[in-house]
């Protein structure tokens, strides 16, 4: 038997959904090359754990049998060679200041390939599974799935698949909770959502106007796609999922009792991203936007933003039918 290689998945330094976005494309990546994938969220990650673990075993079990100690061994070869045994736990260098991304485009639609970081893959399509021969290849970079979906070859069970299913299949094999973080979920679920029907709706706002131009007249559409919605379900409640404290209040004062949503931080309509917030405890703050987005897969309907890296997780979270789910672009 051949010797045992790895593609060891690191952080991107990003929000949470664009992090497993990054985790999915890389498992698919790691079976394409037949390498055992192994995922480290370390200090780079925005929901580190003071206790620096591995920030992703936080929330999610393994997706192997191997953890990240198993890939830190003086005779093993890393791709790239700025990589080896001794830094391997450390974050991966940053773009320098200016190299940021360029705005996003539909995550749905169209190809979105941007990055924080520039070290462990190159962006040609003819590279993304340049194997090297080492025993560990590190994949910290984020590519978009759309570039890896035209390599996929014939003998792989997922060939074929549009963006949304083969995301819905990986998330299937590979994404299982944490007991400590299905129970969050499951608290909330139980105490203000069981036995009722529920629309879930997810408006961005903060830092996304940067990405997406046109958000503010976004917003304005999900009045009419909602109503559409109550009209042909009568009795139907809404799940709010938002990150901005003056839609919250908006929402509040327009549907009153047929609105819910958790008890989260949130920010001002202008300001900075969620998720680069920091936390007493960063833990808390993937526990939110996890609980978040299994509770709007768990409703009936769902209208989201098609820009939004969490309203597509929830999109592909489960099998929606077509009139069931609104993405708005």
């Amino acid at each position: 038997m051949g010797k045992t290689k790895f593609l060891l998945i690191r952080e991107i330094g990003q929000g949470l959904w664009n992090e497993m976005h990054h985790v999915l494309t890389q498992l698919l990546v790691a079976e394409i090359m037949k390498r055992v994938p192994v995922v480290y969220w370390g200090k780079g990650s925005l929901y580190s754990s003071s206790d620096g673990s591995n920030a992703f075993e936080q929330f999610f079990q393994p997706v192997s049998g191997y953890s990240m100690h198993d890939l830190a061994k003086e005779e093993f070869s890393y791709c790239p060679e700025c990589w080896n045994s001794g830094n391997i736990l450390d974050p991966a260098p940053m773009f320098p200041e200016g190299g940021k991304h360029a705005e996003t485009g539909p995550l749905l639609k169209t190809n979105t390939d941007f990055c924080s970081r520039n070290i462990c893959l190159l962006p040609h399509t003819s590279c993304l599974l340049h194997d090297c021969n080492a025993d560990v290849c590190v994949r910290d970079t984020y590519v978009d799935v759309e570039k890896v979906i035209p390599l996929i070859p014939e003998w792989h069970p997922l060939c074929g698949l549009n963006r949304r299913d083969l995301f819905y299949c990986l998330i299937q094999k590979y994404i299982r909770l944490q007991k400590e973080t299905q129970a969050f979920i499951d608290a909330f679920y139980e105490e203000h959502m069981k036995g009722a029907s529920f629309l879930a709706v997810h408006i961005r706002s903060s830092d996304k106007i940067v990405e997406v131009r046109h958000l503010h007249e976004l917003n304005s559409r999900y009045a009419a796609e909602i109503e559409k919605v109550l009209k042909e379900n009568p009795g139907i409640r809404i799940f709010l999922m938002t990150d901005c404290i003056e839609i919250l209040e908006e929402y509040k004062k327009r549907y009153g009792e047929l609105l819910i949503h958790t008890d989260c931080k949130r920010v001002h309509k202008d300001g900075q991203g969620i998720h680069f917030h920091e936390y007493p405890d960063n833990k808390l703050k993937g526990f939110e936007i996890i609980r978040d987005t299994w509770l709007a897969a768990r409703c009936d309907f769902f209208i989201g933003n098609g820009y939004s890296y969490v309203s597509a997780a929830i999109s592909e979270l489960k099998e929606w039918k077509d009139d069931r789910i609104k993405l708005l672009y």
